[in-house]
């Protein structure tokens, strides 16, 4: 994005994503920090201010580059990097791993950033121009990766604080005005998204207002929008789904931390119901161990929201390999039927 090379830390999104921008020339032949983060968690907020700073410090001017990972899209990375926790900082050189900082550490990261520079003989480079960029990563692969970055983000000619035509600056007035917060991308800058942007919303003109990914329109329909309340109004609905889309992904990573999940409530050393109970004695029987559990009791918002995951209302939950496979009931006939180790674990046999 535009406003990405005032800020240097470039947030990515998906794993494939990441894969094309560490194997880039912007970033493959200097020290790339890589924090994983989560959004909750305040200390990746100083982690991050910490990180821009010494990105804009003369001493290490253009052979560093920087982003950031939301840890909770990145759980293949995580787990092959044993990456524990946030705030964590992985350190690449031509796409391999070479060090790491875990927690917050200032001096640690600074001893360690000066020590790789000097050992690998990273030197000041020239930053690659937009177009040569997106020649690496497509442009219809760009226009994707700048969407799902900015719930609302305006291309547009120029920047806010040096428009390029009138219209550009007229939009940027008008969600400055209202107070209503956007992230930009200087259509001027990407010769290749300006022409594939225009079919890739079949709107012929700029600048272009999204908001969650979706084209609300040019100048004219803002204006509408904004002045009869229809914006606002779109705004909480985007509000809306990306919370809903956040937990998705938070109780796919749920899901998916162990081969067998079990959702009860309490713990195996201190069940709340009778039904995890009969649960957690029935594995015990069949010898079936190496699970992970999640106390629902402890999460309101898991435990709401994982019924209308998997259609099911009632707990325990059981997923293997992230599938639902029932509940105390299912398995209590899977037990009668022969079949719960070899469903369970992968493993053929019976229960002892």
């Amino acid at each position: 994005m535009a406003d990405q090379k005032d800020a240097q830390i470039y947030e990515i999104v998906t794993e494939k994503l990441f894969d094309e921008y560490i194997n880039s020339p912007l970033v493959i032949n200097k020290l790339l920090l890589v924090h994983i983060e989560l959004e909750q968690i305040s200390v990746c907020k100083i982690v991050n201010e910490g990180l821009l700073a010494i990105n804009r410090d003369p001493e290490f001017m253009q052979q560093l580059a920087v982003c950031r990972l939301n840890a909770d899209h990145f759980y293949d990375l995580l787990n092959a990097q044993h990456v524990n926790a946030a705030p964590t900082i992985l350190f690449y050189h031509r796409t391999k791993i070479i060090d790491r900082v875990d927690g917050f550490n200032q001096s640690e990261l600074l001893k360690k950033i000066k020590s790789n520079i000097n050992k690998l003989g990273v030197v000041q480079t020239t930053e690659i121009n937009a177009d040569s960029d997106s020649q690496i990563i497509s442009a219809e692969t760009r226009i994707k990766q700048l969407l799902d970055s900015s719930p609302t983000i305006l291309f547009m000619k120029g920047t806010p604080a040096s428009p390029q035509c009138g219209f550009s600056r007229q939009a940027c007035h008008l969600l400055d005005e209202h107070k209503i917060k956007y992230d930009y991308f200087d259509v001027l800058a990407d010769q290749h998204v300006r022409e594939q942007l225009k079919k890739y919303s079949n709107w012929n003109t700029y600048p272009q207002l999204y908001v969650g990914g979706e084209l609300i329109g040019g100048l004219d329909i803002m204006k509408q929008m904004i002045e009869n309340g229809d914006f606002e109004v779109k705004l909480q609905e985007k509000k809306v789904q990306e919370k809903d889309k956040d937990m998705r992904k938070h109780l796919e990573s749920l899901i998916n931390r162990a081969h067998l999940m079990l959702f009860i409530k309490g713990t195996p050393e201190i069940p709340r119901c009778g039904f995890t109970k009969e649960l957690l004695d029935l594995l015990a029987k069949a010898n079936i161990t190496g699970y992970k559990t999640f106390d629902i009791l402890e999460d309101e918002n898991v435990r709401t929201k994982l019924k209308e995951y998997s259609s099911w209302q009632t707990y325990p939950q059981i997923y293997v390999n992230g599938q639902f496979i029932g509940g105390l009931d299912i398995l209590k006939q899977m037990s009668e039927e022969g079949t719960l180790v070899q469903t369970l674990t992968g493993k053929q046999g019976t229960e002892v």
